[in-house]
């Protein structure tokens, strides 16, 4: 496919983002395409989680954070003061490092984000639950318990359930925080292979040290070191032929 008619679902313009004083992301410039799996790697502290955040305003949370540049999504740029943040989550999930079940029953983690949307009918919130369930590959395992509490599933399972939560409210991104780091390899399989089940209809972006699961799973990769991008480029070119040095050390584990 030619680079012009690539469909862009977010659009990074020169972003940097600062804790305080510390500049953390540096004049990044970043396409990230539609419905595609994008990795960001790099060694640990290189920026790629801070920029990950930056994409539904995690940030923001904290006090004393600030951005320069834009991020354009829909038209928008999301860093401006006026975006509503409630549905810039909706619009752009987040996946985390280590599973975060609300302390529930598995069919109000779901119904959550739903319920936040203003959807209020049994029948709707039960057909999308299950819905969205079978999407995550977790149906089978807990349709006769969905009033159990979700802190009793496994870690596996807690992490299909989150991913369940977040694209419940028909999300359009999601963001992958290394969601695999703290799950055994089998469970892992299983989260890797919903995310290439989910390419297509869905867009990714997914933080990981892995550099096995980068080349596994995504469309496109970014390597960050020291707070900016060094070099983009589909993956199957950064992991055969990158054009900067420093990319090619860093996948081979010259350095890291």
């Amino acid at each position: 496919m030619s680079e012009n008619i690539v469909a862009k679902e977010i659009e990074v313009k020169d972003l940097s983002f600062f804790y305080g004083e510390k500049e953390a992301v540096k004049n990044v410039s970043l396409n990230i395409e539609k419905n595609k799996i994008t990795a960001l790697i790099g060694p640990s502290g290189c920026g790629k989680t801070t920029l990950l955040r930056c994409f539904n305003r995690m940030h923001d949370l904290y006090k004393g954070n600030r951005y320069t540049g834009e991020i354009i999504f829909k038209n928008k740029n999301i860093l401006d003061k006026n975006i509503d943040m409630i549905k810039l989550r909706a619009d752009i999930g987040m996946v985390f490092q280590k599973p975060t079940p609300f302390p529930m029953s598995i069919f109000d983690n779901v119904a959550y984000g739903l319920r936040l949307k203003g959807i209020k009918n049994k029948t709707e919130l039960h057909n999308r639950v299950e819905h969205v369930l079978k999407k995550s590959a977790l149906w089978d395992e807990v349709a006769d318990r969905l009033s159990a509490s979700a802190m009793g599933l496994s870690g596996g399972q807690q992490q299909r359930l989150c991913l369940a939560r977040t694209l419940a409210p028909e999300t359009d991104v999601v963001l992958f925080d290394e969601p695999t780091s703290a799950l055994d390899p089998i469970s892992t399989k299983k989260i890797e292979e919903l995310m290439q089940e989910l390419r297509g209809s869905i867009t990714m972006l997914i933080v990981t040290h892995n550099m096995q699961q980068a080349a596994r799973i995504s469309d496109r990769t970014a390597f960050m070191y020291m707070g900016e991008l060094i070099e983009e480029d589909a993956t199957d070119i950064m992991f055969t032929n990158p054009k900067k040095q420093m990319t090619e050390e860093y996948i081979t584990g010259k350095f890291g």
